[in-house]
């Protein structure tokens, strides 16, 4: 009984590490360059307004008219995308996170990117 029992605590062990392992998060994989960008919209009111519009037609479905989420997609308003730059934020636009269901947003101009991201920090 006890060898049945080891051998079953090493799979629970070796199968916890590997899910462990496997949640990467995003902000990881943001190359350096990135991060150093600023934005060119920033303290831009007409472009926070812009950016608005951009997150409504494209990312309120998934994370809701106001950015709270909703069952497909988290928060906006959650820490971690509080305290990302403003590069990474352009980064996960641009990349999107497939392995959490975030679509790449490549074929938006960067400037509609960059108003989405202009949006986002000012707190709407």
């Amino acid at each position: 009984m006890r060898p049945a029992f080891m051998s079953a605590m090493w799979l629970c062990c070796v199968c916890c590490v590997g899910l462990c392992a496997s949640r990467i998060n995003w902000r990881d994989e943001v190359l350096p360059k990135f991060r150093l960008l600023t934005n060119p919209y920033a303290g831009q009111p007409v472009a926070a307004q812009a950016g608005g519009k951009l997150f409504s037609r494209y990312c309120a479905q998934c994370h809701g008219r106001d950015g709270n989420g909703l069952r497909r997609a988290p928060s906006l308003r959650s820490r971690e995308l509080k305290g990302a730059s403003a590069g990474e934020l352009f980064w996960l636009l641009r990349n999107g996170n497939l392995r959490d269901g975030m679509p790449s947003w490549s074929h938006l101009p960067d400037e509609q990117r960059w108003q989405i991201v202009t949006w986002l920090q000012t707190g709407n």
